[in-house]
């Protein structure tokens, strides 16, 4: 059985390496963190099944961080678990489990923990999270224009579809490798590495080749010939090519031309 990924964000390495070792022996694979921004990071690079965080961390607090994973439409989906001995065990619902809740927490366990309920609990959670999303259809946005991509999540999760998206080139490409899409939705014109490049390393990649890519952009009125950015695009072996601005209809008819639509709807 596929061991599941956990990330584990604590600022004391002997309680950190104690619980890493907890869940190692409960067959769960384990990645680590200092602090909160560490461990934000870690989750964009790591893509893991359910993140562990710590409250009070130097630099970023578990809080804080809770809710930026929930903010970031790559993360969202990850459930968080908060571990931390603010509260008062005796007292019911504590105030650090309501904080937690309203950072977008998905579960609240108080210091010390039994390494059996926190294994039952990460499997609980990580259950409930693949339940909840198996059925839909992933696409990967890779633009670094904010209005258009948030214009582009709108219409895709009216559709059904389940949504992330990147910024660079180079935070697409380690997003594919990680998330494994069913679509990648591919700008040219981005930060450092350029979509034609990304579209050519992901369809090199043994791992990526078979995911599609629609590649779109707003060159065309800028080359000498209208099909110039179509031809280089056929030639980095990108599935399709659309010019901006895309009409949201004739897009939705391409992501389902190559995934159909999304299986949540079906």
């Amino acid at each position: 059985m596929e061991k599941k990924k956990i990330l584990l964000v604590d600022d004391d390495a002997d309680f950190r390496n104690a619980v890493a070792a907890g869940l190692k022996a409960q067959n769960f694979e384990v990645v680590t963190a200092a602090d909160g921004e560490e461990g934000v990071n870690a989750a964009l690079k790591e893509s893991p099944d359910l993140v562990v965080l710590d409250v009070m961390m130097p630099r970023k607090d578990g809080y804080s961080a809770c809710a930026e994973l929930k903010e970031n439409d790559s993360t969202r989906a990850i459930p968080v678990l908060i571990l931390t001995s603010l509260g008062d065990q005796k007292s019911g619902l504590t105030a650090p489990a309501a904080v937690a809740s309203g950072h977008g927490a998905d579960a609240y366990l108080e210091k010390p923990v039994d390494p059996d309920t926190l294994a039952a609990k990460a499997r609980e959670l990580i259950e409930a999270s693949e339940a909840e999303n198996k059925d839909a259809s992933h696409v990967l946005i890779i633009d670094d224009d904010t209005d258009f991509t948030q214009a582009l999540k709108v219409v895709l999760a009216q559709a059904g579809y389940r949504i992330s998206s990147a910024a660079t080139g180079e935070e697409g490409l380690l997003a594919v490798r990680a998330q494994q899409p069913d679509l990648v939705i591919l700008d040219v014109m981005l930060p450092g590495m350029d979509g034609f490049k990304v579209c050519r390393e992901l369809k090199s990649d043994e791992k990526t080749k078979g995911i599609p890519v629609i590649i779109l952009t707003a060159m065309a009125d800028k080359m000498a010939e209208a099909d110039y950015g179509k031809a280089i695009a056929v030639t980095h072996q990108a599935d399709e090519y659309m010019e901006k601005p895309v009409e949201a209809s004739e897009l939705l008819k391409k992501v389902k031309k190559f995934i159909g639509p999304s299986r949540r709807l079906v």
